[in-house]
């Protein structure tokens, strides 16, 4: 039996929850919505799919945290005095789904169980002897996968025993492919990220870096049953441990014991490692950076130098470097690291500093490295007079550092939950005063929303309460603990003047918005190091901080170095002459590396062609203003290939016999079956092809699994369903979000899901004519405005914002939102999920979710002399092996928030999407269908938001509007097509 918590206390909890949703199903105006425990940043993709559980589980969000649990042991349980209990993982006692198998893998000398998907869960039956607390250590080999961190979860007798027992992290390796090696601009090229195939011996603990111990588990003297659940990716394990948990000793206790034993400092010792010297890594995201600082090791003397090691990349909690090194004799050594932390205006980054896999005394478990604006050497210790000695052997060893979240943990759960009980208070607010409440109308909030100034006042004093830990923990008065003062304020003045309060609502939704941002920025704990020495004690280590003579004389050095360096071109840069390809590259540079790493290595390789890269701003390559690639077409200096061109692009080239038809060229037959047939419709102009997708948009269904769970709502598969769903929703003041029409918008994406489901087309086969004067484009166009006009529907919402506040629990939105989501909203992770756009019922069963996004395109121009070679480029790039590499390194360089949305159908299927996910964006696919474009097409956009404008916010007749709409709509095809010299 687990002692973690009273039972009472749990049937107290869950009744009190119950009550509270009892009271709520009754209460008019909104009740006091129950208490949902936050959620981790990462902690989002669940295994599951079905429609039941989409929904978040009552019970274990009220799961206490470690911190929580942990506190009931302090004097409750004692550490285990017994050896460690030790079992094979293939002795397991039972499994659910497919049979465990059990394989030779990792260059093992026997069979150890491997866990792939399918085996949904394995138990084991341990025989505890003492009762007490544990560590439980797994030994873990990570098999391939989607180079995804490895998770499960555990139960203990059919419990968590606390809510990070629900997501445990199991780190793959990951390190340099090799050293950089150098462009022949001298500039050095990053190295790609590969897993180190090894077997990890770890104590479980919080990847998230929340908890610097490894998690301790209180057992009691008899047998108990461990079930691990798969979430995500195969794993092996071996042996597994329960370790009696035993304390870090403090320092001086170890100090002591040196002296005791007769351990003495060594003399004369220095051993010094570049940081960025190849550390293996628990995520490839955390990298060798460039630092421009003259006295970085080696300095970047006007060229691009790899340098330092980690920077803002290696701010996350659970990000782990090792290194190691080699000292030549036993005895005591100093340690002392170069470092920069110049991040968090004020506040302090933690790490927790390991020698060979543990930390030796209880300081290095969270060791602080404070604010300063300039490199520093950090000499572990209490100063650097009074360092702290670690006991060395004679030969190699490894120094380990994990980005903490430290003492900030207790601040971010406390904030966590503010985020969740402000996000209810403006529920219950909206449930009476609606989202835009009337500010000459008294609405009596203090006696129609129970308990509300009592909440209010809550809330503020535990914000008070955040800002004295806050100060207490930094070094001066952080921009953090002032705005949370300013919160607070605005919170003691709202039970002040009870009646004001409807007019601060928008004051509380940016608080709610700022809370979100703050738990963000105390979660990041960023540090960059250029070395670290391992030195006999009176070792003098030199200056790291450079003068101003040094800064002024590197930096008129690099002035006038600008001057004869092209910096739109990346790696390697070939004179035009010798046959190679100029590409221009409409994303950032950090995209553009990764590509011109990936030519270099593979495709030049393959074809002898070498390319050049340039990059341009994203917004160089769309359509509408005057735009860099226009200009260069029609002065005659194009280039020979453009990727990352906007959807609308390629026809204006293609009628101006400016690109290349695609379809004409060898080959086209199966590099087009590579993308979904709807992705092709925009490139297509008078039988010919004249780009491929490169990336693809989604109209995807977002929804708030917490809010829909308490509304008693499921996921809407129809818009019929959306109809039943909206009565409940408005009741409760909150609202279904759909994009609206956009004048600026120049792909109607709103009004082309409908017409699409309702089979209707934007244009007759032609092209000539517009297709909307058909029943199917009216009843499309009435369906989209009624949203609007019958239900309410916003004109204009911020559905990132409100998404979070609750105000919009459910909407259809695009990849960007759910990219947001994913990375911007730590107090959402877990109580939000996406499903396929909703559809309408065909007459065989059949239900129609065809929906639009947008795509990017990869053009051949005209003028090129070498389109041979620009094609064969073309069907490498387009390939799914290539689109998923550069996937799969683009994640591990930038993290998710750079997730490859490729348009190959293939290659997106390889990429690490979260499982959940993944099956609602494939099941969208099935249904994806662009919007075709024809001379003259551009203003059908316009025109549609002018017929939209008339009919929602003037009133007009739905039919004379859009009939308006197909006058000018063709009208303008009808210029276009005489002006290019297609009319009949």
């Amino acid at each position: 039996m687990i002692t973690i918590i009273p039972k009472d206390l749990g049937w107290k909890k869950l009744a009190s929850t119950l009550i509270t949703l009892l009271l709520f199903s009754v209460t008019v105006g909104g009740a006091v919505q129950p208490t949902e425990a936050a959620e981790r940043l990462r902690d989002r993709n669940r295994s599951k799919s079905t429609a039941g559980s989409e929904q978040l589980n009552a019970d274990s969000v009220l799961k206490p945290s470690y911190r929580q649990v942990s506190g009931q042991y302090k004097g409750a349980s004692s550490p285990a005095a017994t050896k460690d209990i030790s079992f094979p993982a293939d002795s397991y006692s039972a499994y659910g789904g497919a049979k465990p198998s059990s394989q030779v893998v990792g260059g093992g000398s026997k069979p150890t169980l491997v866990w792939e998907k399918g085996m949904d869960w394995i138990e084991w039956t341990v025989d505890v002897p003492v009762s007490g607390l544990y560590n439980m250590i797994a030994d873990y080999y990570p098999m391939p996968g989607k180079r995804l961190p490895i998770q499960r979860s555990l139960t203990i007798d059919g419990d968590f025993p606390f809510r990070e027992a629900q997501r445990l992290y199991f780190y793959r390796i990951w390190a340099d492919q090799g050293e950089p090696t150098q462009n022949n601009q001298g500039d050095d090229i990053r190295p790609s990220q590969v897993e180190k195939e090894a077997w990890v011996s770890s104590p479980l603990t919080d990847g998230n870096g929340l908890y610097a111990e490894p998690f301790r588990f209180s057992l009691s003297e008899g047998k108990h049953v461990l079930r691990m659940s798969y979430i995500q990716e195969p794993i092996s394990f071996g042996q597994i441990r329960l370790a009696p948990a035993v304390e870090t000793p403090e320092y001086a206790a170890v100090k002591s014991g040196y002296d005791a034993a007769g351990l003495k400092p060594v003399s004369k010792a220095d051993i010094k490692v570049q940081a960025e010297n190849n550390p293996v890594k628990s995520d490839p995201t955390i990298r060798r950076e460039s630092n421009g600082d003259p006295l970085a090791e080696p300095a970047s003397k006007l060229r691009f130098r790899l340098n330092v090691f980690g920077d803002w990349r290696w701010r996350k909690g659970g990000q782990s470097a090792s290194w190691s090194f080699t000292v030549p004799e036993d005895g005591l050594y100093k340690i002392g690291l170069k470092v920069g932390q110049w991040w968090g205006n004020g506040l302090s980054s933690y790490r927790q500093i390991q020698i060979d896999g543990k930390s030796p005394y209880k300081e290095l478990e969270l060791y602080s490295f404070t604010y300063s604006r300039d490199w520093r050497m950090e000499t572990l210790g209490k100063s650097a007079d009074e360092p702290y000695l670690v006991h060395l052997t004679k030969g190699e060893h490894k120094l380990t550092m994990v980005a903490e979240i430290g003492p900030f943990q207790p601040i971010v759960e406390s904030l966590t939950a503010d985020s969740k009980k402000l996000s209810d208070i403006v529920r219950r607010i909206i449930m009476v005063t609606g989202p835009t409440p009337d500010p000459n109308y008294v609405y009596e909030l203090d006696k129609r929303v129970p308990g509300l100034l009592e909440d209010i006042q809550a809330l503020a004093g535990d914000l008070g309460k955040q800002i004295d830990a806050l100060r207490g923990i930094s070094q001066k008065d952080t921009s953090i603990a002032n705005s949370l003062l300013m919160m607070k304020n605005m919170f003691d003045r709202m039970v002040a003047k009870p009646d004001a309060i409807p007019r601060q609502l928008e004051d509380m939704n940016n608080s709610l918005t700022n809370l979100g941002t703050w738990l963000i920025e105390l979660q990041n704990q960023p540090l960059v190091m250029d070395y670290f020495q391992v030195s006999a004690p009176d070792v003098k280590w030199s200056g790291t901080k450079s003068d101003l003579w040094q800064k002024m004389s590197s930096t008129m050095m690099n002035f006038f170095a600008s001057f004869r360096k092209d910096y739109t071109g990346i790696g390697s840069i070939y004179k035009g002459g010798d046959g190679s390809l100029d590409v221009w590259v409409g994303r950032g540079r950090e995209w553009a590396e990764i590509m011109k790493e990936m030519i270099e290595s593979d495709f030049t390789k393959k074809t002898g062609i070498q390319v050049n890269i340039n990059t341009l701003p994203a917004g160089q390559l769309n359509s509408g203003a005057v735009n860099t690639l226009l200009l260069a077409a029609s002065s005659g200096r194009a280039p020979d290939v453009a990727t990352g061109v906007g959807e609308q692009l390629p026809l204006e080239f293609a009628i101006r016999d400016a690109a290349v038809d695609l379809s004409k060229l060898p080959g086209y037959d199966s590099v087009e079956k590579q993308f979904l047939s709807g992705a092709m419709v925009p490139f297509q102009y008078n039988n010919g092809v004249y780009a491929l997708p490169e990336t693809q948009d989604f109209n995807i269904l977002i929804y708030r699994k917490d809010i829909l769970k308490e509304l008693g709502l499921s996921v809407p598969q129809t818009w019929d369903q959306v109809a039943e769903m909206i009565p409940v929703l408005q009741q409760n003041g909150m609202q279904f979000y759909y994009p609206p029409s956009n004048p600026q918008d120049r792909s109607p994406l709103g009004f082309a899901t409908f017409l699409y489901q309702n089979k209707g087309e934007f244009y007759t086969k032609d092209g000539r004519s517009s297709g909307l004067n058909s029943p199917e484009a009216y009843k499309a166009f009435k369906e989209w405005t009624e949203l609007y006009t019958n239900y309410k529907f916003p004109v204009y919402a911020d559905l990132f914002n409100r998404f979070r506040t609750g105000e919009m629990p459910i909407g259809v939105s695009g990849y960007w939102t759910y990219v947001l989501l994913s990375t911007a909203a730590p107090e959402l992770a877990g109580r939000w999920g996406i499903a396929a756009a909703p559809g309408h019922v065909q007459p065989d069963g059949t239900n129609d979710r065809t929906a639009g996004g947008q795509v990017q395109s990869v053009v051949i121009f005209k003028q090129s002399k070498k389109q041979q070679q620009a094609w064969e480029f073309l069907k490498w790039w387009s390939s799914k092996e290539v689109q998923a590499q550069f996937g799969r390194e683009l994640e591990a360089l930038l993290g998710v928030e750079a997730r490859w949305n490729t348009a190959n159908m293939e290659a997106f299927s390889q990429l690490p999407w979260p499982e959940e996910d993944q099956k609602a964006l494939n099941e969208g696919w099935k249904y994806f269908k662009e919007q075709p474009f024809v001379p003259g097409g551009y203003f059908t956009a316009r025109h549609i938001a002018n017929a939209w404008n008339r009919v929602v916010l003037s009133g007009d007749n739905v039919r004379e509007s859009l009939e308006q709409a197909v006058k000018d709509i063709d009208k303008e095809l009808e210029a276009k097509q005489k002006e290019f010299g297609n009319s009949p």
